[in-house]
């Protein structure tokens, strides 16, 4: 899911309405009274951004193992304008070691919140989920194929999205992905 500002983690959670859902939260919002209580509440795992957090990686991991649904940001950071930002490889080591689809989810308006808040005036919001993908092939990516895979996932995410909003991913979200195989669910 792209990230705009904190608004998304409450509506996905009362959309999805499932203690099964938790989140990666950065570990600084764990220490904010207000953000931490929120966080705790939607079983925030909280992850070190300043490199790489192995220990937030396994608890994602044990956390999905545990038939878990995970909610991430591959951007990392809030896009404060709502444009996409860059996509990290992490979300492509994280779905390919835990086995499970990614679904990409776009939202986009919240951008606008505080100004119309302040102003008094209601801000339209969608939220779009989209086709979900298996990554593939199932062995060792090169550090290059894990940023082509968060790419795709992103360019996933910039197809659910108005033109304007795609940013680095406006071209490649006409493209076929060549990592991703759309997961179809079976009964």
């Amino acid at each position: 899911m792209n990230h705009i500002n904190f608004l998304e983690a409450p509506l996905v959670a009362a959309f999805v309405a499932s203690p099964k859902l938790a989140a990666l939260s950065k570990k600084e919002n764990l220490n904010n009274p207000f953000y931490g209580y929120f966080a705790w509440l939607w079983n925030a795992i909280p992850i070190d951004r300043t490199g790489v957090d192995t220990d937030s990686f396994n608890r994602c991991l044990a956390w999905i193992g545990n038939d878990g649904m995970l909610g991430l940001a591959p951007e990392g950071t809030r896009s404060k304008d709502g444009i996409l930002r860059q996509g990290k490889a992490g979300v492509a080591v994280l779905s390919q070691r835990a086995g499970v689809p990614v679904w990409p989810v776009a939202h986009f308006g919240t951008e606008d919140f505080w100004n119309n808040l302040k102003a008094f005036k209601r801000t339209p919001i969608c939220f779009r989920v989209g086709q979900p993908y298996m990554i593939e092939p199932a062995g060792s990516m090169t550090r290059t194929v894990r940023q082509e895979v968060a790419d795709e996932i992103m360019a996933s995410i910039a197809r659910l999205m108005p033109e304007d909003y795609r940013g680095p991913y406006a071209q490649s979200a006409s493209c076929e992905p060549r990592h991703l195989r759309p997961f179809i669910l079976t009964s």
